[in-house]
């Protein structure tokens, strides 16, 4: 009996894991303001999709090498960082586009963007413009 009970926990919980991160997606487009589309590397560049918790913390980063505006983004369970992401949760989508290839400090020349709204996991169309040089 409690073996039985133990394995329906361990299901339970393991669904919930499923429930949780295995179904993750947020997608949409990335789009580039016009005063800003001349100063965007062609080549030796990379977006950063960054979707950031209400608390700021980076929950799931999506890198896409030399894009081409305006630049569709997907981002999967792969895309995760911080797993046990609530299917309610809101989400503040953030873009980034370097020369440098590094995910982190923005250096001079970055070009940024962020979301209207918030987000939730599973939303489609989601759209950030660049409209910031750092």
């Amino acid at each position: 009996m409690r073996a039985g009970a133990a394995l329906l926990i361990i299901a339970a919980l393991a669904g919930g894991c499923e429930w949780l991160t295995g179904d993750f997606r947020l997608s949409g487009v990335v789009e580039i303001s016009p005063e800003l589309a001349a100063r965007a590397p062609k080549t030796n560049s990379v977006l950063f999709v960054i979707a950031k918790n209400a608390g700021g913390v980076p929950v799931a980063v999506h890198r896409i090498v030399n894009p081409d505006f305006p630049a569709e983004f997907s981002m999967t369970p792969k895309d995760l960082l911080v797993p046990g992401i609530r299917r309610n949760e809101p989400l503040f989508v953030v873009a980034r586009l370097n020369a440098h290839g590094n995910l982190g400090a923005p250096k001079p020349g970055d070009l940024e963007g962020r979301g209207k709204a918030a987000a939730r996991p599973g939303d489609r169309g989601v759209k950030v413009r660049l409209d910031t040089a750092l």
